[in-house]
């Protein structure tokens, strides 16, 4: 009966922390959206919290859906979207003192979840059957490949680095990542590769260019679409992009720094605490500055290259040459293991 007690206890506040973390990936949405706010103002521009005043309002109202939305589709597929993304949540260390999933999940099976979250998303907008929907949904599958398609490859070409240098266990596992040995200045090629792949991954969360942030139909899209369901999606989107600069966070950077942390605390749960509130504080401030910089430079890299679908052909471009790099060093150190 004890060990159930503690066992409830442990899963109740990984349920709080996760609720924490979706409040902090609102506190960031709503930073960007207030520097956002400045910056245009000064151009003449009035910008309001509007994603963050769309979500709470369209809470308290009931339910509407166009005519030939498939209604239990659009009402019951965003919150399974947003389910989606507790595994990932919870796959993360200082995620929560007792994992949902194991901490150090497989990165294919995260994708995988993502994926999932992803179609359902996409579903749950389609199935309200009007032209703008479609013209939504669209939309966000071409945001899907084009965030998904350079983290799997940032995944796949560290990987074979990590198999390449003998590193022991799953070269898939986040414990493994971790390490961080791809971002060691003796190794440039992959050092470089990364930082391209960061750049990559960054600039490539989806976003609105009208200065707002990564919130979902925050444009005012598909005004006969609100309730609760719009508000899920929207909160989904949100936590979605959140939770993407959480991953890059802790995979390409070195996290001893979190650890080291632990020094000093005779009770676990304090140095947790503090590894807790340590790493997400980090998250939302890369989420914040570091993310919206990457943003700003792709833009400005699109408009100095007057060539058509600049956007698209630089992205292929550096996810290609990035993985090349990465795989490169992978290639070398095995050549040189192999010689001694």
């Amino acid at each position: 009966m004890q060990n159930l007690f503690i066992s409830l206890l442990g899963y109740f506040s990984s349920w709080v922390l996760m609720l924490v973390t979706l409040a902090v990936a609102l506190f960031a949405e709503a930073i960007h959206t207030f520097l956002s706010s400045k910056s245009l103002s000064r151009r003449g521009t009035v910008v309001s919290f509007i994603p963050l005043r769309d979500i709470f309002r369209s809470i308290t109202v009931p339910v509407s859906l166009p005519e030939n939305a498939a209604v239990r589709l659009s009402i019951y597929l965003p919150c399974l979207a947003l389910a989606g993304l507790i595994p990932i949540a919870a796959s993360i260390p200082f995620f929560s003192f007792v994992p949902v999933m194991d901490n150090g999940g497989d990165l294919m099976q995260i994708l995988q979840f993502a994926l999932l979250s992803e179609t359902l998303a996409i579903l749950s907008v389609l199935s309200l059957g009007t032209p703008a929907a479609e013209a939504t949904a669209k939309r966000m599958m071409n945001e899907l490949i084009g965030l998904i398609v350079p983290m799997m490859a940032a995944f796949v070409s560290i990987g074979f680095y990590y198999s390449a240098s003998g590193v022991q266990g799953d070269p898939f596992s986040l414990n493994t990542f971790t390490k961080a040995q791809h971002m060691s200045a003796s190794v440039p090629f992959s050092l470089t590769g990364t930082l391209m792949f960061i750049f990559v991954i960054f600039s490539r969360i989806p976003h609105s260019n009208a200065g707002f942030g990564c919130s979902l139909l925050e444009n005012c899209e598909l005004p006969d679409f609100n309730g609760a369901p719009r508000s899920t999606l929207q909160l989904w989107s949100i936590f979605r992009a959140f939770l993407v600069v959480a991953l890059v966070t802790h995979i390409f950077f070195p996290w001893v720094f979190f650890k080291g942390l632990n020094a000093g605390f005779s009770i676990s749960w304090w140095a947790q605490s503090v590894n807790f509130a340590a790493f997400w504080s980090t998250v939302l401030l890369i989420r914040v500055f570091g993310v919206t910089l990457c943003w700003k430079v792709h833009e400005l890299l699109e408009r100095s290259i007057k060539i058509k679908s600049c956007g698209t052909w630089l992205y292929i471009i550096l996810t290609v040459t990035a993985t090349l790099l990465v795989v490169y060093e992978g290639i070398k150190i095995s050549m040189e293991t192999a010689a001694f």
